[in-house]
């Protein structure tokens, strides 16, 4: 088992950290509508327009609104590719990853934000030093941000929301950052953290400093707060029991909801609903996007292969 989990986690860090590497397409309008897209890098309802679901990928930001159309946020100087995109609150948009053709951006991006859902962007650190293919947000505190750069180079935290960061002397983790795939932290304590990484699932209570196997049978390659309540995720496993899984106990307990994805596909990306409980999209390698609206009880795909399914 141990094996086919290095086995799947190499293959998938192979396919992210080549999506970087392809031809930007050629430019559109702010608002023209969405043929097909390339990538899933993040996903995220509006906290302000929960009905509203935004996309990043190799090429941009998309729009996915309440009657179901797909549209481009920005023009082409704003087309990034952004990875790891997310709300950090409700007002604020932030990101990372390489800058659209047409910008004059750094590369990469370090840390970028939003505050016009996703038309215009500024970085506000690491510009040209670091590309977190992983970033997560505490959903009680999203001044808790935690990061790990696409070339390894360490372990990041910030306090702050993103502005400042400090690489954190870890102890216990994968020595090689590249094979952390995901990081979820506990949405009523940001200082207690899980890993998915390339030899199982690893947890810390310290804020990231020092960490404990927790499980070698089994890793996640995605993860995501359900609420502010405590211990209250939700990941897509690999190893023994795969699927999308919701636990209630920050990881010590799993129940399924009901999405096994075929071959060598995974959910790479996973929104929650801000205020619909049990309303969930999430995004995979292969460029599917599944919704439930019943926490898992029927599931519908909304795209298929970087095509919208209107």
């Amino acid at each position: 088992m141990y094996k086919k989990v290095r086995l799947f986690i190499t293959l998938s860090l192979l396919v992210i950290l080549t999506a970087c590497a392809q031809n930007d397409k050629d430019s559109v309008d702010v608002g023209e509508s969405v043929d097909s897209f390339m990538h899933v890098h993040g996903l995220s309802y509006d906290p302000q327009e929960p009905y509203d679901l935004y996309l990043s990928t190799h090429h941009g930001l998309i729009r996915i609104d309440d009657e179901g159309q797909w549209n481009w946020t920005s023009s082409a100087e704003h087309r990034h590719d952004l990875m790891s995109f997310t709300f950090r609150d409700e007002e604020t948009m932030i990101a990372s990853g390489h800058p659209a053709k047409a910008s004059d951006f750094q590369d990469p991006l370090g840390v970028i934000i939003s505050k016009d859902r996703g038309k215009t962007w500024e970085p506000i650190a690491l510009h040209g030093e670091v590309d977190f293919h992983v970033m997560e947000v505490n959903a009680s505190d999203p001044d808790v941000i935690y990061g790990i750069d696409a070339h390894g180079s360490g372990l990041y935290r910030s306090t702050d929301g993103g502005f400042n960061w400090e690489v954190l002397e870890t102890k216990g983790l994968p020595e090689d950052f590249a094979t952390v795939f995901a990081l979820v932290s506990d949405p009523g304590n940001p200082e207690s953290v899980l890993a998915g990484t390339q030899r199982g699932i690893f947890k810390s209570e310290d804020g990231g400093k020092t960490w404990e196997l927790k499980s070698n049978e089994q890793t996640f390659v995605s993860g995501k707060g359900v609420s502010k309540q405590s211990g209250m995720i939700i990941v897509y496993l690999y190893g023994q029991s795969p699927g999308l899984m919701i636990s209630h106990d920050f990881g010590e307990t799993w129940d399924s909801l009901n999405l096994v994805l075929e071959g060598n596909d995974a959910v790479t990306h996973i929104a929650v609903h801000p205020s619909e409980e049990g309303v969930y999209t999430v995004g995979t390698r292969e460029e599917h996007l599944f919704q439930t609206a019943d926490g898992g009880e029927n599931w519908i795909q909304i795209a298929e292969n970087g095509k919208p399914l209107r």
